[in-house]
């Protein structure tokens, strides 16, 4: 199957919409929080982290259940559609306020790894996931995101922090089930090379799951 251009991916209607639509919800609930005097440094640099993990932990539910319904069928991360073209520009979003809003209003919480590098690969990686029609793969990964979201919640509120459930989210989700699905794209996903892409983030779950 023959790679959409940038070009004809940015021709779709849904990526305007997409952009328009998580810039209106991420950037007024930033400046609605960014108003309100009780919220630290620390909780607003992680309302759009909190936000954007919540929306991804959600929306990957129902796919992931459906993957594992279908006997984890390969073909069902290889697909593309309005939805998941969809959601990966919302993420894509995400990532650009996340490092646009943090230069000006968090600048210090803004790490080169799990900032700037992070973000920038995240972003070249999904629009290549967009050319290459394959952005169900992404939904159903989103799972991904509940440590995230756990992390965040206990990063914004104190009393909820809860690093044993952290632990064992993002060791079962971003160690254990992150391996096997490497091998599984190596072995039966359609574009061949695809497992290099998360053999390569791999080793970035292992740093931040050291670090925290």
């Amino acid at each position: 199957m023959e790679a959409l251009t940038a070009y004809q991916v940015l021709q779709q209607p849904i990526v305007p919409v997409s952009m328009l639509f998580s810039l209106t919800l991420l950037g007024c609930g930033f400046s609605y929080i960014h108003e309100n005097h009780r919220f630290s440094e620390k909780q607003l640099s992680w309302f759009l982290t909190f936000v954007s993990s919540l929306i991804c932990t959600l929306v990957s539910i129902p796919f992931v259940v459906q993957f594992f319904y279908h006997g984890l069928d390969m073909t069902l991360l290889s697909t593309d559609s309005v939805f998941h073209t969809g959601f990966i520009c919302f993420f894509i979003n995400y990532l650009i306020l996340d490092l646009v809003l943090g230069s000006i209003y968090y600048r210090q919480r803004i790490k080169l790894v799990t900032g700037w590098i992070h973000h920038l690969f995240y972003i070249v990686t999904l629009f290549w996931l967009l050319r290459l029609k394959i952005a169900s793969l992404f939904t159903v990964a989103s799972i991904l995101e509940l440590p995230t979201l756990i992390l965040a919640v206990g990063s914004m509120k104190h009393e909820w922090r809860s690093d044993y459930l952290f632990g064992l989210t993002f060791f079962v989700l971003r160690l254990v089930a992150h391996a096997w699905m490497m091998v599984a794209l190596k072995r039966y996903h359609r574009i061949v090379y695809i497992w290099i892409i998360a053999l390569i983030i791999y080793p970035l779950h292992m740093y931040w799951f050291y670090g925290k």
